[in-house]
């Protein structure tokens, strides 16, 4: 399944975002975003072998400026949460995107010898 991918790609083509988007880390001494997927339960399973995948991640911005962190995830949950159809797409054919959702409201995680660092949970719903 390619959605961790077409995530980063797309998260990465905003016009609001800093060029270093990781899978897992954080930059330590730059502006960057990092896509941390987190365990979650298939609920929904079809007798033809589909189900609901549950694509749950952590989104970790740290910024320089903690105004800055905090405008920014922000801004990424309104973007995730008001994807318009067929935004991310799998370039493999391995899933539908069905929903996405924040399911933990950024907040703030700590400061750090370059800036701040902010979070938010969410899952976004495939159909595989």
């Amino acid at each position: 399944m390619d959605f961790l991918e077409r995530l980063k790609d797309y998260t990465e083509n905003l016009s609001f975002t800093p060029s270093i988007i990781e899978i897992g880390t954080y930059q330590e001494n730059d502006n960057s975003i990092a896509i941390r997927p987190s365990p979650a339960n298939i609920n929904d399973r079809y007798m033809e072998k589909s189900k609901i995948y549950p694509f749950q991640f952590q989104l970790l911005v740290h910024h320089k400026s903690n105004l800055e962190a905090y405008r920014m995830i922000h801004q990424l949950e309104s973007q995730y949460e008001n994807l318009p159809s067929r935004a991310i797409t799998s370039s493999d054919g391995s899933f539908k995107l069905v929903s996405f959702q924040c399911i933990t409201t950024p907040s703030y995680v700590q400061k750090t010898s370059y800036g701040t660092l902010w979070t938010a949970l969410f899952q976004a719903e495939l159909y595989t």
